[in-house]
C-alpha cells in the first residue's frame, strides 16, 4: 500500500478493499483491479472492474464509521512480491 492510500483513504475502505480481495481471489485473474468508490443518495457504493477476463461488478457498502467518498484505487499484481494498492494518480 503506497503512503497517499494509507493517509487518504480510510481504514474502513482499506479493509473493504483487502476482504474483497481474499474473498473474490478466484474470479479476479487479471494484473490490475480496480476500485471505484462512488456516493448514490449518500450511500458508499463501489464499481469493481478488471480488463481480462473483462468482469465488473457494482456493490452496496455498508459504511460503519467512515462517510462515503468518491474516489478509484487500483490494486496492481506485483507477481511473487503481492499487491500494491495505490490511488491512479500514484502510478
Amino acid at each position: 500500500m503506497t503512503r497517499a492510500v494509507a493517509e487518504g483513504l480510510s481504514k474502513e475502505h482499506q479493509q473493504l478493499i483487502i476482504d474483497y480481495l481474499e474473498e473474490k481471489q478466484e474470479l479476479l485473474t487479471d494484473y490490475l483491479q480496480v476500485f471505484e468508490f462512488y456516493v448514490e443518495n449518500n450511500q458508499q457504493w463501489l464499481i469493481q472492474r478488471q480488463e481480462v477476463p473483462n468482469r465488473e461488478t457494482t456493490i452496496f457498502v455498508q459504511l460503519e464509521e467512515a462517510e462515503p467518498i468518491e474516489r478509484t484505487v487500483w490494486v496492481m499484481d506485483q507477481g511473487s512480491e503481492g499487491v500494491i494498492i495505490l490511488f491512479p494518480e500514484d502510478y
